[in-house]
């Protein structure tokens, strides 16, 4: 982990949203709060991976990451 790694707590009903139409999927809505204090912005690509305990870890996807 590295020192500018934060740590959030919600709820999923804070988090996700049922997609009208579709039962396999869901919106995930990344809090401004989160946002802003990462650097982050609309449009960005990030990676999203399944913690332990039910955690949710987000990276930003930089653009020597995609070139691979």
């Amino acid at each position: 982990m590295s020192e500018e790694q934060k740590r959030w707590e919600y709820k999923a009903e804070e988090i996700f949203e049922d997609i009208p139409g579709d039962e396999n999927n869901v919106n995930m809505k990344i809090p401004p709060e989160v946002m802003e204090a990462n650097g982050w912005k609309e449009g960005d690509t990030v990676r999203i991976l399944w913690g332990d305990h039910g955690t949710i870890v987000i990276e930003k996807v930089e653009e020597k990451d995609t070139e691979e």
